[in-house]
């Protein structure tokens, strides 16, 4: 299985529908590298178009993996090893098809009804029996541009709740997600 994870910022949307470019938030970094390395993921790309808030990442990152965090909390040090920082999709297949000698499949999600999607049940076989890289595709804001959406190979179902309220955090969506796809 060759799973990775990539946060989007840029290429989002506000509740409008606008286009615009989301604000990196650092517990989004711990919390998805906890759920990643719980789950076995590959790696786990945040991209972000702006070089200051890349820095800020890989200060965040340097900060568990070096020195004090890395002696106060190894889980966290240990969570953060397969964090890569990019500035955009991209560079985060660039780096998949570096590592695997092909290209990733992406696989995109959306809490927005619409377009052909595939269950979990369905997509779990393909990635734990196939040989290829799969890429999630994680948004923020209020979710992916139409753009980004259209370049996946694979649609993910929306998570659903009990209730009509769907405006889950992408660290519970991601986790949830990750259960779905490969827990016991």
């Amino acid at each position: 299985m060759d799973l990775s994870v990539v946060l989007l910022h840029d290429h989002m949307v506000d509740k409008h529908n606008k286009p615009i470019t989301a604000s990196l938030t650092m517990i989004d970094v711990h919390d998805l590298a906890r759920s990643c390395a719980t789950y076995g993921v590959t790696n786990l790309f945040i991209s972000h178009p702006a070089p200051t808030l890349r820095k800020l990442a890989r200060a965040l990152k340097e900060h568990w993996e070096e020195g004090f965090g890395a002696t106060y909390n190894p889980n966290r040090r240990e969570a953060l090893e397969h964090v890569q920082i990019v500035s955009d999709l991209d560079e985060a297949i660039q780096r998949i098809d570096e590592r695997a000698g092909k290209l990733p499949k992406l696989v995109a999600t959306s809490a927005r009804d619409g377009g052909k999607r595939i269950t979990f049940s369905d997509f779990r076989p393909q990635l734990i029996q196939g040989d290829d890289p799969y890429l999630l595709m994680l948004g923020t804001g209020w979710g992916m541009s139409d753009g980004l959406l259209a370049r996946a190979d694979y649609f993910l179902e929306p998570i659903k709740g009990p209730t009509p309220y769907n405006h889950l955090s992408v660290r519970s969506a991601c986790a949830i997600m990750l259960d779905r796809i490969l827990g016991r």
